[in-house]
């Protein structure tokens, strides 16, 4: 089985959009910088806070959009959401992984599988794989307006920072 088959198969079956949803509610209590010390936090960027949820077969990163991302308002949050669903599309292609975003007590969150650095040689293709993956994304109408971040989970590369993809042209709403 090829190994991004693999990937897909092996994230529908640790994604539990329960799970996800308990956890975000137990995050919901504590604020963004008290976040830092849940068990299994990853890191952070300028829109987003990691966390390594552990599911079988693979764990997942839910990705927890911080306040100041889900504050820009219903309609700016709607673009985004639509986005990420016809991103979800093209998962089939190049770097874009298994996905969903979830709401829940007030919070919302992108899950994915957890990634790791990719392994020595293998950013020798990610190039390609780029321009390939922007190629799709802006056949759809989207654009990832951002450094893209990857990393890989089962030799399967993949983006793992989607806050700043949009809608461009026609597409935009």
């Amino acid at each position: 089985m090829p190994a991004g088959k693999q990937l897909r198969e092996m994230f529908y079956r640790a994604y539990d959009a329960s799970l996800i949803t308990s956890f975000l509610g137990r995050l919901v209590a504590i604020s963004e910088n008290e976040r830092r010390s849940v068990s299994g936090f990853l890191g952070e960027g300028i829109h987003f806070q990691s966390f390594e949820v552990e599911c079988s077969p693979m764990p997942l990163a839910v990705n927890v959009a911080k306040a100041s991302f889900s504050q820009r308002g219903e309609a700016a949050m709607a673009r985004w959401e639509d986005a990420i669903r016809r991103a979800r599309s093209l998962e089939g292609d190049s770097l874009i992984p298994p996905m969903d975003v979830v709401k829940a007590s007030g919070l919302t969150a992108i899950v994915m599988p957890k990634g790791n650095l990719v392994s020595q040689g293998g950013d020798r293709v990610i190039g390609s794989m780029l321009l390939e993956t922007s190629r799709a994304l802006g056949q759809a109408g989207l654009v990832l307006d951002d450094y893209p971040q990857v990393r890989e989970a089962l030799g399967v590369p993949f983006i793992v920072d989607w806050s700043d993809l949009t809608s461009i042209g026609k597409n935009a709403r």
